[in-house]
């Protein structure tokens, strides 16, 4: 076991103590090996991202975190800030936005413009997400974050604006969907506008509108036994 750990083999050395009777023992090398062998890898992470490898870096440097998880509190003084930081991004490109910025306020690693920056890259690559997900309540809930940190963003303000021209294009089609007195399909529409522009007075009014024009047609419908004009709402 002490020979595989001195020459670096530490899964060896770990495998070893499997056969170990002391328990006592057991536990303290099974700390001193792993501290010992994290404590390389991040030697490793450095190197790698000296070399321009810096996915390669943030991923040893997470296997470092799930190995040794006290190294996220009490980091080493080997673990610089900027390998840290380029972990960070990379946990926030793989969609781990909510976990990089938890694990960002466990230490105090980065300064306070460099969590800003992360904070605000995290938002930003959540609302993305969102959109490509069609869930634009949350992307629109998460720009404004992105945007409260940085609100002269290129990349945030582009992201707005395709927001709400979706949401102006929803609409538009729940306008027209209420000159065909098609009122399911101008309330879905107007819905879906909603959830990008919640504060927008016109589009509360509109729906509201449409509700009880559908609950008034309804009733002259049992009133009378015919169908009303307002056609169902199969696929928006």
């Amino acid at each position: 076991m002490k020979n595989d750990e001195k020459e670096g083999n530490f899964s060896l050395a770990m495998a070893d103590l499997e056969s170990a009777q002391n328990t006592r023992e057991k536990t303290y090398w099974t700390r001193h090996i792993l501290r010992k062998w994290s404590l390389f890898d991040l030697e490793r992470a450095k190197a790698l991202q000296k070399s321009g490898h810096s996915a390669d870096a943030a991923f040893l440097l997470g296997e470092v975190f799930k190995r040794s998880p006290d190294f996220l509190e009490n980091p080493p003084k080997s673990l610089s800030p900027g390998l840290f930081r380029d972990y960070l991004l990379n946990q926030i490109e793989n969609d781990q936005e909510m976990a990089a910025m938890r694990q960002m306020d466990l230490n105090a690693l980065l300064s306070r413009d460099e969590k800003k920056e992360i904070t605000f890259n995290a938002y930003l690559h959540l609302t993305k997400r969102r959109m490509s997900e069609e869930k634009f309540h949350y992307a629109m809930l998460d720009l404004k974050k992105a945007l409260a940190l940085n609100p002269t963003s290129p990349e945030a303000l582009s992201l707005r604006s395709r927001l709400f021209l979706q949401a102006k294009k929803w609409t538009d089609k729940g306008y027209q969907a209420f000159a065909d007195q098609n009122l399911h399909r101008a309330i879905y529409f107007w819905k879906r506008a909603q959830e990008i522009r919640p504060d927008d007075k016109s589009l509360a009014e509109n729906i509201q509108k449409a509700q009880k024009l559908q609950e008034r047609l309804q009733e002259i419908e049992k009133e009378t036994g015919h169908s009303s004009p307002d056609l169902p709402l199969h696929t928006p």
